[in-house]
């Protein structure tokens, strides 16, 4: 350990070496000089005077905060962690020093650890996964103190001009945040477990309360295995690796629902067991991924298995393909997608595998799984049914924890979806609802994509577009290809009046896309026939319209297409298809006799909504004032 006034401490129990090893790693491959003791003799005069020294002449502080240091009453970490609060009371307020990080779900209002920590924002990086934001987050910090202090930039390089710190990535919970987190199509912020880490310890006479992980759970429990690939084929081996390593990340982010062993102990249980049961039984988890890699003519399609590790049954099948001279998709949500296909089949295991188990013994896991899954199944056929059946096992869940992230997660989701708006009587009741569970939501992870989708298509309603764009580039600034950010920020630029950035912004994904995204090319259409480009438009309204389902045909956010349909016709002097597009319509909607019945059913998300240009279409078309 070299003496620095620019490095980081990385202060953390001997049970948490790994993870604090991984977390220095990612520090020091970015430049950032990292003090990092490894030695298991700690403490004599010598050692404590050299971190005295160190302590009293980092710049950061980064206390490792976990179960493990939870669980330890006494520890050398803990005379760290004393000296430096005692620095940080001599330290200007506005000046950053101690940066405590979570490594699992270990929550604030009751980590075992100094006030002082508790007046700072916390990190999450589950399992010591670094991610880019953070890295760039500490040199942020950095950088900040160095300006502060006028010193000369560390190891010959020119630091940042100062700027106002930006909230860091996927921070840690507060006091009044949720006790646990697990995740849904995404969905997006990140979870590694190690074995024999899952314990929920509690201050002696602390209220009991059911939690999602409990000591013995195995559900929901992952190992990704390495992908199998032909022998010989060296690129074929790439992409396997490659592919298997983008699933692995991707399920760890998928933390609301997944937790994942560790990349190490997967690779010693694989070593020493050849059979996918006994490796499941060897990581004492209940589903692996899979993966084989075969050529195409196109380049390689990867075939993604989940199994249910004792059985060796499987359970779910996704595909994927990766063109010649890649190693990953060209669309990088691709893999994200597939992910969170197979995490939905491990969902459906876990509800199939609970229904001898009483109804009044499901806990907020259980209660919350078969929600996700009576709405998944039954929305289609019955959207009422599915949302009060899936509302009435969310209440039950939020009731025996009322912050559970997975459950206030879903409870946002199933009232802000556009489905409400298909049999909903007062849709703003639905919208308070999931509006509420939505803030809530984000306060614990504010950078998940799937709220911050929800929280602009909100705006989007309010007529606040410069709002709900500015945070579809939120979403964009993390992942540029995000499926949440990309719609949204089209729609924004076209309520703005911009609709050839619109066009753009979404083209691309919805080519992509088109075969299993009726409404995105709906989107399209909707983009087109506000440049005036009535025949294009035509054509994909047409072909949106005829591969979507009767409900969303009839939901007033997606069902407009038909709206564009006839307009388009109408100026392209097809009246018989105009007409034609505006009775498929009042088949299903038959109150839409005229342009004032539309202006009062479309609601005001809908791409079009409030376009006069469409509405004098539908003028033409034959459609009375």
């Amino acid at each position: 350990m070299t003496e620095s006034t620019q490095a980081v401490f990385l202060s953390y129990t001997s049970q948490d070496a790994e993870v604090a090893r991984r977390i220095c790693d990612s520090l020091r491959a970015a430049g950032i000089e990292v003090w990092f003791d490894q030695s298991e003799l700690r403490g004599g005069d010598a050692w404590d005077a050299a971190i005295k020294r160190q302590i009293k002449a980092c710049a950061l502080f980064m206390p490792i905060i976990s179960r493990n240091s939870h669980s330890r009453v006494e520890g050398y970490f803990r005379l760290e962690w004393k000296l430096a609060v005692d620095r940080s009371h001599l330290i200007a307020s506005d000046r950053p020093f101690l940066l405590p990080v979570t490594v699992d779900e270990t929550e604030e209002a009751e980590a075992r650890v100094p006030d002082r920590f508790r007046d700072v924002q916390w990190t999450r990086l589950p399992g010591g996964t670094s991610s880019s934001e953070f890295i760039a987050h500490v040199k942020r910090l950095l950088a900040s103190i160095e300006a502060q202090a006028g010193s000369a930039p560390a190891r010959g390089e020119r630091a940042p001009a100062p700027a106002p710190l930006a909230t860091p990535p996927s921070p840690a919970p507060t006091a009044q945040a949720s006790r646990r987190r697990l995740a849904l199509i995404a969905v997006a912020a990140l979870l590694v477990i190690g074995l024999g880490a899952w314990a929920a310890l509690r201050y002696l006479g602390h209220a009991q309360v059911i939690e999602p992980y409990s000591l013995a759970d195995r559900r929901m429990t992952f190992a990704v295995l390495p992908f199998e690939a032909p022998s010989g084929d060296a690129a074929a081996a790439r992409v396997a690796s490659a592919v298997a390593e983008a699933v692995m990340a991707a399920q760890e982010a998928n933390n609301l629902w997944a937790q994942v062993a560790p990349r190490r102990s997967v690779e010693q249980a694989i070593h020493a067991h050849a059979a996918s049961k006994d490796i499941g039984a060897a990581l004492d988890v209940r589903f692996l991924i899979r993966g084989t890699v075969s050529r195409v003519p196109a380049g390689y399609a990867v075939d993604l298995f989940l199994m249910e590790a004792e059985s060796e049954r499987v359970l779910r099948k996704r595909s994927l393909e990766v063109p010649t001279g890649a190693e990953l998709p060209p669309w990088g949500d691709d893999v994200i997608d597939r992910v969170q296909s197979l995490t939905f089949g491990a969902v459906r295991q876990e509800v199939a595998l609970a229904k001898t188990k009483p109804d009044a013994a499901f806990d907020v896991r259980d209660l919350s799984f078969r929600a996700i899954v009576q709405w998944s199944d039954k929305g289609k056929s019955d959207a009422k049914g599915a949302y009060e059946a899936a509302t009435a096992l969310l209440n039950r869940a939020l009731t025996l924890a009322p912050d559970d992230r997975l459950a206030t997660f879903l409870t946002a989701e199933v009232n802000l979806c556009d489905c409400v708006n298909g049999w909903s009587k007062d849709v703003e009741t639905q919208i308070a609802i999931g509006s509420n569970a939505m803030e809530k939501y984000l306060a614990r992870d504010p950078s998940s994509p799937e709220m911050l989708s929800d929280k602009a298509d909100l705006f989007i309603m309010r007529g606040r577009f410069e709002d709900a764009l500015a945070i579809a580039e939120s979403i964009l600034s993390r992942n540029p290809q995000s499926e949440f950010g990309l719609p949204m920020k089209s729609t924004a630029l076209l309520k703005l009046g911009r609709p050839a950035e619109a066009l753009a912004t979404v083209k691309t994904l919805a080519e992509h896309a088109a075969a299993d995204w009726p409404e995105g090319v709906a989107g399209v259409a909707n983009i087109h026939y506000a440049l005036g480009e009535y025949d294009i438009a035509a054509r994909m309204a047409r072909d949106a319209a005829s591969r979507m389902s009767h409900e969303s045909l009839a939901n007033p956010v997606n069902g407009p297409v038909l709206l564009t349909l006839a307009a388009a016709e109408a100026h392209l002097n097809h009246p018989d298809r105009a007409r034609a597009a505006l009775t498929d319509l009042q088949a299903l909607v038959p109150r839409l006799t005229s342009i004032g019945a539309v202006r009062k059913w479309i609601r005001p998300n809908a791409d079009l909504a409030g376009y006069e240009p469409l509405y004098a279409g539908l003028k033409l078309a034959g459609l009375p004032d």
